[in-house]
């Protein structure tokens, strides 16, 4: 491999390294909360749909210099239609929070993220709070989008080689 071949496999993957470096590499979800960052990221590089796992990691973010703050725990919250389907408190040790979780059905749920340091007086142990949205689609419209996706182009695939193909008149 040429040297310059190997410079910019190096180069893509140091961008890479430095663009997934902060948590999953799907989307992410933040709310600036005074002087800090609530963020949510999720393995999901789409919109995700009922019946597959999403993968979430929390970090509770200096807003300046995005530098992780301090906590101790992180309390997740997700409910749907008013009714609680997770509730849970993730201890922060070492430095990672992740949970997963399948949405059961399509719809709109909320996700709350709450930060805590423990290791503060009592009235200021909650450093943060968010709450997002989240739309989960179904899985049918899925099929439907990607079997109709594929027929689509199967056609056009058809038709390029007809076009193609066809005899031509002579000048």
């Amino acid at each position: 491999m040429p040297l310059k071949g190997t410079l910019g496999a190096l180069a893509v993957l140091a961008i890479a390294g430095a663009a997934l470096a902060n948590g999953l590499p799907g989307q992410r979800l933040e709310q600036v909360v005074g002087n800090m960052i609530v963020d949510v990221g999720t393995d999901q590089t789409t919109s995700p749909v009922a019946g597959s796992t999403v993968e979430f990691d929390f970090a509770l973010l200096d807003s300046s210099s995005r530098d992780p703050l301090p906590v101790t725990n992180v309390g997740v919250n997700i409910a749907h239609n008013g009714r609680m389907m997770v509730n849970c408190d993730l201890l922060v040790d070492p430095q990672m929070t992740f949970i997963y979780y399948t949405f059961p059905e399509p719809g709109t749920y909320t996700l709350k993220v709450e930060f805590f340091d423990t290791r503060r007086a009592s009235m200021q142990q909650k450093l943060a709070s968010a709450s997002f949205p989240i739309t989960i689609g179904s899985q049918r419209l899925t099929r439907f989008a990607y079997i109709a996706g594929f027929v689509g182009t199967f056609v056009a695939g058809l038709a390029a080689g007809y076009w193609g193909k066809r005899p031509r008149a002579s000048a």
